[in-house]
């Protein structure tokens, strides 16, 4: 039965494999033109295996599995595991805050750093293959609201490495994630760097509220073009030294990033060497992981804002403070010295970009169900695993241990020090009042240590050593329980 369909072909379920769906593509020249790239990624898969999280089954890589041929033999297309798609949401839902609520995505800032790990992870587990993907953009990934795993799509149309050598080339990449020496040199021809500089836009804007790292405000009377024109003029504004040719939109909340972070993103933006998916890949892991203490809960939105050290940047934001404009701009100071093309309406670039005839974007529904795994059946074993544990405990780690007014709370009754059952599903908040933030939900039945009843107060204050689904947290946390969701036992 067919279930979807795009340009290039159409997409099928199977009666006799339930979990399986068949890609069958429409035009047999065009099918037979990809027989070849098929048998290459089914004799090379990276090492990404679908993952097992809380009694469910993630796919990262939508990898061939087996090749589909009619009975006289002739290639007609191949076969993947179905894909739920009630459970993701494209990455590009991931960016921005109106979308995030619209999808039933977490607004914890700590998600889009595991995120943005996660998709290193995958990234770098390709190109250890010798895989490139060229057309990397958020479109093209899926992740899971409950998780943050991701899945990357359209493998067919990836840069295959064969076992003899040969390359299979991409026909397809998408402006304003096309590396500037595109201009001179085919995208496809690119390779990893593509891909590098692609994965580097993508971090970038999920770290930075949405905004692409060429997406910049110009002196007045300037116009930088579209977004890929500002790429290949070179205008990214969010370096440790200051441009002098542009200069970073309002709501960018860069000034807050770690150096080695900034570095990173310089690297990537203004040289020519760019960092590889695994130096992403090992230096988010530490931002990633709340037990590192790298990245830290706001204090006063701990719920929503966290910070890598400096001064939380949204909040910052949400209270109107934003980066100054360069003086020599504020003081009206032409910078003779700068030799960036712009202009006031005419392209920066000679000629249109490049793009393939069959688009993703023209037919999503090409997409529906091609997330497979290339590894699962085959016995390989994970070698770098994505950070599932972490990911839950974002939402229920505290920044720091239980206080009022910025003062610990010592004062508690005869009480103190006992074991309490929790009655129902109830908040477990910051502070004794229903107007500080929740920083996790008890579920009903769970126990928790009761260091005692806050005076003049019906609020215990209780350590907490397990998550909502009964896993222990490397550091307890501590917070207020009202005490009528709470049964002392001893």
């Amino acid at each position: 039965m067919r279930v979807a369909g795009g340009g290039a072909g159409d997409i099928h379920l199977l009666p006799n494999a339930p979990k399986q769906v068949l890609k069958l593509y429409k035009d047999r020249g065009v099918g037979n033109q990809y027989e070849p790239k098929l048998e290459a990624m089914l004799a090379a898969p990276p090492r990404l295996p679908a993952i097992k999280h809380r009694r469910s089954k993630f796919h990262q890589l939508a990898w061939p599995t087996a090749i589909a041929e009619s009975r006289n033999g002739k290639f007609l297309g191949f076969t993947m595991p179905q894909i739920d798609f009630e459970d993701s949401v494209s990455l590009e839902r991931m960016l921005q805050k109106r979308m995030r609520q619209i999808s039933g995505l977490p607004e914890f800032y700590g998600f889009r750093v595991s995120c943005a790990y996660n998709l290193a992870v995958s990234i770098s587990a390709l190109h250890r293959r010798g895989h490139h993907i060229v057309d990397l953009k958020p479109a093209n990934c899926r992740v899971y609201r409950k998780s943050m795993l991701l899945s990357l799509l359209d493998c067919d149309g990836f840069s295959i490495l064969g076992g003899d050598g040969k390359r299979f080339v991409a026909g397809q990449y998408t402006p304003e994630y096309i590396a500037p020496e595109s201009s001179k040199k085919d995208p496809g021809d690119l390779g990893e760097e593509q891909d590098r500089f692609a994965l580097a836009v993508i971090i970038f804007k999920l770290l930075n509220n949405g905004l692409h790292p060429f997406q910049a405000r110009l002196e007045k009377g300037l116009n930088g073009g579209t977004i890929q024109q500002m790429i290949e003029a070179g205008l990214y504004a969010y370096g440790l030294r200051e441009a002098r040719n542009c200069f970073p939109a309002r709501q960018s909340v860069h000034h807050s990033f770690p150096d080695d972070l900034h570095r990173m993103f310089d690297q990537a933006f203004l040289g020519h060497n760019r960092p590889a998916a695994a130096k992403w890949r090992d230096m988010l892991s530490a931002y990633a992981d709340p037990s590192s203490g790298k990245l830290m809960r706001c204090d006063q939105e701990p719920r929503l804002h966290a910070h890598f050290g400096s001064g939380c940047g949204w909040c910052d934001l949400q209270n109107g403070v934003t980066a100054p404009l360069p003086l020599h701009v504020l003081s009206g100071a032409k910078n003779k010295s700068n030799k960036t093309k712009v202009s006031t309406g005419k392209s920066l670039v000679k000629g249109g970009v490049k793009l393939a005839s069959i688009s993703n974007l023209r037919h999503p529904m090409a997409l529906l169900l091609t997330i497979v795994s290339a590894a699962a059946s085959m016995g390989i074993v994970l070698i770098t695993g994505v950070h599932v544990n972490m990911i839950s405990q974002h939402l229920t780690e505290s920044s720091g241990i239980f206080s009022i007014d910025g003062e610990p709370q010592n004062n508690t009754d005869s009480e103190a020090k006992k074991t309490g059952s929790v009655l129902s599903n109830a908040n477990c908040r910051s502070g004794p009042n229903t107007d500080f933030p929740t920083m996790t939900v008890l579920r009903k039945g769970i126990k928790v240590d009761v260091l005692g009843k806050i005076d003049g107060k019906k609020w215990y204050l209780v350590e907490i050593h397990r998550d909502w689904e009964g896993r222990s947290f490397k550091n307890p946390i501590k917070c207020a329980v009202f005490e009528k969701f709470l049964a002392i036992t001893r």
